[in-house]
């Protein structure tokens, strides 16, 4: 699996490399925040050896410099595919943002390159187990570290791939699973698109894989 993770990051990093040859500085966007929302499905680990799923809702607030940084926070639900909770439905935090390295234009059009990383988090804890009494004193952390290279197709249209790392843990709940399927670190990668619809009104559309896939899908409105 690392094998696999070096390659990939290795590859991006050449793309990305090839791509960073001078460019004219591209039109860049006003700075300014956003409201919106998102669902956001995501195959982590296995437990028990089944997959383990989170699906992720809720309202974020992000905010853009003109320059270098896009950052936004998430707060919402999460509901776990885990079969011996009575609810699996809990609050969940999170933080997150892209550092762009590069923006330039080139002669297809705006070319960007970035780092992204984000975190979450989720409380368990107050949720009963099935057929029992008993609750679970399970937090879920979420982290992702991954390379960003965006390219605009149009005006209204961008494409974007990212990949590197996601972090996931359960803790510290190692009775109701093997401690190995609890704390995982694997390859993530992600791939998608946003869309304009109308004016500062965004949509984006990505698929996500690490244990397996999963998906999301993003509005956001910028002020």
């Amino acid at each position: 699996m690392k094998t696999k993770l070096t390659y990939f990051l290795g590859a991006v990093i050449t793309v990305g490399l090839i791509a960073a040859s001078p460019g004219m500085s591209q039109v860049l966007p006003t700075p300014g925040f956003s409201l919106g929302g998102f669902f956001d499905y995501r195959v982590e680990n296995k437990i028990n050896s089944d997959d383990l799923a989170f699906t992720f809702f809720g309202a974020r607030l992000g905010f853009r410099d003109e320059r270098w940084i896009e950052f936004f926070i998430d707060a919402g639900g999460e509901v776990m595919s885990f079969d011996p909770l009575e609810d699996k439905t809990t609050g969940c935090f999170g933080v997150g943002g892209t550092f762009w390295l590069m923006r330039q234009q080139y002669g297809y059009g705006p070319f960007d390159l970035g780092l992204f990383g984000s975190a979450h988090f989720a409380d368990y804890s107050g949720v009963k187990i099935e057929a029992t009494d008993e609750k679970t004193d399970i937090k879920h952390f979420r982290y992702l570290g991954q390379l960003v290279i965006r390219a605009e197709v149009n005006q209204d249209f961008k494409v974007f791939l990212r990949g590197g790392i996601l972090g996931t843990k359960l803790d510290p709940d190692s009775d109701m699973a093997d401690d190995d399927d609890l704390d995982e670190i694997k390859p993530a990668v992600n791939v998608g698109v946003e869309i304009q619809l109308v004016n500062n009104l965004i949509t984006t559309l990505e698929l996500n894989y690490s244990e397996s896939v999963g998906g999301a899908i993003h509005l956001d409105y910028w002020f």
